[in-house]
């Protein structure tokens, strides 16, 4: 046998050997592509969820939609929530929780939930608590606090 003959059964063999390696890479090259969508498709539900999870944060859940009487003791303050709330922050050392790491701590979000109560939440960057406290307005317009109750990390 010549090499003559060999040639036609060789270029036969590579032709068939490149086109079944051609279906092999279109099998491979749609299972990468099933796998992308599929990928871009949970990617597109967590960006869903993460933005949905940022609107709840934003949405500002006030535990008083209700109108509170602060008493007579108040009718000379124009805003008496605004006059809780500034005074209390004004009071850092009443914050039951000591900073760590060279932070410091201040009260991050105060807010009136009653006629004698406020909520604040309060950290230094790294640590955070929360605490009731109770209120009452001196004859001076001065607000004096009391700790009632606090959520403290462990």
């Amino acid at each position: 046998m010549t090499c003559k003959s060999y040639l036609p059964k060789i270029a036969f063999l590579t032709l068939f050997l490149v086109l079944s390696g051609c279906k092999n890479d279109d099998r491979e090259m749609e299972v990468k592509t099933s796998k992308i969508d599929s990928l871009t498709q949970e990617l597109n539900r967590q960006q869903e969820l993460k933005d949905s999870l940022v609107n709840l944060r934003e949405i500002d859940y006030s535990a008083n939609d209700y109108s509170i009487f602060f008493g007579k003791e108040f009718e000379d303050i124009d805003n008496p929530e605004e006059h809780i709330v500034n005074a209390l922050k004004n009071k850092e050392d009443l914050i039951p929780l000591k900073a760590v790491l060279g932070g410091s701590m201040e009260f991050r979000k105060v807010q009136v939930i009653s006629e004698d109560w406020v909520l604040a939440i309060y950290d230094d960057g790294h640590v955070q608590g929360k605490s009731i406290f109770e209120y009452e307005l001196q004859e001076d317009g001065e607000v004096e606090f009391n700790e009632i109750a606090s959520q403290l990390p462990e």
